[in-house]
């Protein structure tokens, strides 16, 4: 009896919540459409994005690392982070660079409307959107990127970075059907229309 006392005692103590360690609270909207992540837009002023994000750290961000042009000296991109939680990274219209023109999605708390985020697998992308199609990065091949829309309108785009082939690629820069399903998804990305 006593050993049984002893351990509803540790188990009650455990379970108290005064002794655990509360959830990190995810400071955003978890959502990813064609036009936003989170509360970030396509469009936004620079101004705008900041004060929806105050109290967050903006570090400037090369964008060669994630697959675009990036030759200049200066960085051309932005890193939004909240604590230790990296959320996103956004870039600039590159004429009048002051409103967002793409955002790249890091944290797994953000999903599009199917539920896919960082980390789903390229099998439930595939399950969750049947006409997707992949095809590599011609500049840095570490890439493939997959979207459901049209090459010149991909809508939302999965980034698969340093993954086996997902396709059987004919033409180096024709998409073509996942045939994959384990690869994992790095993050994800919007841009203005091209």
């Amino acid at each position: 009896m006593p050993k049984l006392l002893l351990l509803l005692i540790c188990w009650f103590f455990a379970s108290n919540s005064s002794f655990q360690t509360p959830p990190v609270v995810f400071p955003d909207t978890p959502t990813i459409t064609k036009k936003s992540v989170g509360r970030a837009q396509i469009g936004m002023p620079v101004t705008r994005l900041k004060e929806l994000y105050k109290g967050c750290t903006f570090v400037p961000t090369h964008l060669l690392q994630y697959g675009f042009d990036d030759t200049e000296a200066k960085p051309n991109g932005v890193t939004v982070s909240s604590g230790s939680q990296r959320l996103f990274l956004y870039f600039l219209d590159w004429q009048t660079k002051k409103k967002v023109a793409g955002i790249l999605a890091f944290h797994p708390a953000y999903r599009t409307a199917q539920g896919i985020h960082v980390g789903s697998t390229s099998g439930e992308l595939r399950a969750s959107q049947p006409s997707v199609r992949i095809v590599p990065n011609m500049m840095l091949p570490v890439f493939q990127i997959a979207f459901a829309g049209d090459v010149e309108k991909p809508g939302i785009e999965y980034i698969f970075y340093k993954q086996k082939e997902l396709g059987k690629y004919v033409v180096a820069d024709e998409p073509t059907k996942i045939t994959v399903a384990n690869a994992k998804i790095a993050w994800l990305q919007i841009r203005a229309n091209r």
